[in-house]
């Protein structure tokens, strides 16, 4: 699934509360003669030492003269490893003046990249794009973008494992080659356009009747508050909020964020609003814990609630009425690609409700990032570091290892869809593991809309409401003794957006 826009303000706070830090080690003087990486690097360094959730870890002796992205990551405490860092990061800022975290095209459709076999007699697997969903009125879907689709080449390039993080991006016309479920076969699709118009996260939103009585469903791809260029207009947030009032009486409702890798706190706090039994402004949904010299800053300048999120009974800096659902259970589909404000919603109502999970387990980004810009030509970097850990009502937080589907409810929608084989793999760590990976030219059926109460993974959901066994996917058809690359994790789609504004009064 391609990287998420996440629009937000430019980050001042670390300029506010630690304006004695300097950027250069020579008194905030500058040496005409140094370079703009050395520069850089050292305004990386201070940053990192007043935001830094690990600064503790930071070196007491530095060396700038390094590659600025290098000189980044070797900063990182436990870079990549799932006790460590696996999710801040760092990029070049294409201009000083954007309010953008990172301006991907849109183009028109949405995708994740997997490891598939064409057939099953294949020796070697390939990696392509599964088309999740198709934007309406785009050009995508004029020129034949469906969902379920396998893309495998891109201007008649084939999608690989070294370059399936950048082919799509940035693309303003493309072509794309595809395994079209519909005809079983492959077809290269006519010459298409990227759309320009941003969509809403707010993807489908509808009741759905049943048995059990009326079932709210709403599917989510990100905490996108809504910006222009003045400044955030919360307009999605208005939005969802609207459409979960729009659903009624519901008796259960569910919510699936299966390609929701986050987006602002702030909008997962408007949405645990509506979603927890009993709201109570007063209650707590998140704490964050900064790092010591960060957390006492933030304490001494606005009070020990400044790292409090409670629910709140109107959207986050808007007069609107947030709804209540009055809801016992809530009922969550999720999968690997769910992540971090997506995360927050299980974590933090947790303690109020009960939560069913059906499909994968989740990513597991507990903690929460900010980005840090320069008002400074020199410096053509902004960075992502991870800022605090979060924790709900309990204490309780910790969850690296994701969040785990209800017992007997996990399973893939990719295994829903297509018949699989066996076949060898590593995970993160370089530990050999087996893995179910689908064969092409088995397909088990028409793919469902998404929202269409037959799509396997709501058809799943809805069975356990009412509760009905769920129909199982067809056993895996053999085993392949080959290797079969890990997909890299594009770790700057998983994050949580600490707004500037909860602390700027």
């Amino acid at each position: 699934m391609k990287a998420k826009i996440i629009l937000l303000f430019f980050i001042a706070v670390a300029a506010l509360l630690f304006s004695s830090c300097s950027d250069s080690d020579n008194g905030g003087k500058q040496d005409v003669e140094e370079s703009d990486e050395i520069y850089t690097n050292k305004w990386i360094f201070e940053r990192m030492r007043a935001l830094y959730l690990w600064n503790d870890k930071l070196p007491t002796k530095t060396n700038y003269d390094y590659p600025t992205e290098s000189f980044f990551y070797g900063l990182l405490y436990k870079w990549r490893d799932r006790e460590g860092d696996r999710f801040s990061w760092i990029e070049e800022d294409d201009s000083n003046k954007t309010k953008t975290l990172y301006a991907k095209v849109d183009l028109g459709f949405d995708y994740y990249p997997f490891s598939y076999f064409p057939d099953e007699n294949t020796q070697n697997s390939s990696l392509g794009f599964f088309v999740t969903s198709v934007n309406k009125g785009s050009d995508a879907e004029a020129k034949g973008v469906r969902r379920g689709q396998i893309i495998y080449k891109v201007n008649n390039v084939d999608v690989n494992y070294d370059n399936y993080l950048a082919i799509l991006n940035d693309l303003s016309s493309f072509t794309l080659s595809v395994y079209n479920n519909e005809t079983g076969k492959k077809e290269t699709l006519p010459l298409m356009q990227a759309n320009g118009k941003k969509i809403s996260p707010v993807a489908i939103s509808k009741v759905i009747e049943s048995s059990a009585g009326k079932i709210g469903y709403i599917l989510y791809n990100n905490f996108d508050r809504g910006v222009d260029d003045e400044g955030s207009t919360f307009e999605y947030d208005i939005e969802l909020m609207e459409s979960i009032r729009a659903l009624g009486d519901v008796k259960e409702f569910i919510l699936d964020l299966r390609y929701n890798p986050g987006g602002y706190l702030t909008s997962a706090i408007n949405l645990a609003s509506a979603l927890v039994p009993n709201r109570d402004t007063k209650k707590l949904f998140i704490k964050e814990e900064y790092n010591s010299y960060f957390q006492d800053s933030i304490i001494k300048r606005w009070g020990p609630d400044a790292v409090n999120s409670y629910f709140l009974d109107k959207a986050y800096e808007t007069n609107v009425d947030i709804p209540r659902l009055n809801l016992s259970r809530l009922h969550i589909i999720a999968s690997e690609n769910t992540a971090s404000a997506s995360e927050v919603i299980i974590n933090g109502l947790e303690p109020y409700m009960k939560i069913n999970i059906l499909g994968q387990t989740t990513k597991g980004k507990d903690k929460a990032s900010m980005t840090v810009k320069a008002n400074d030509e020199r410096i053509k970097y902004k960075l992502q570091p991870l800022i605090s850990r979060l924790s709900n009502s309990k204490g309780e937080g910790n969850y690296i290892y994701g969040y785990k589907p209800t017992q007997g409810y996990e399973f893939s929608e990719l295994e829903e869809l297509f018949y699989t084989v066996y076949a060898d793999s590593y995970d993160e760590y370089g530990k050999p593991i087996t893995v179910k990976c689908p064969v092409l030219d088995r397909w088990k059926a028409p793919i469902p809309s998404l929202g269409d109460a037959s799509e396997p993974l709501l058809a799943a959901t809805i069975a356990r409401i009412i509760h009905l066994p769920r129909k199982k996917s067809e056993e895996a058809v053999g085993r392949k003794s080959v290797l079969v690359p890990r997909i890299k994790q594009d770790e700057s789609r998983f994050r949580t957006i600490v707004d500037q504004d909860r602390f700027i009064k």
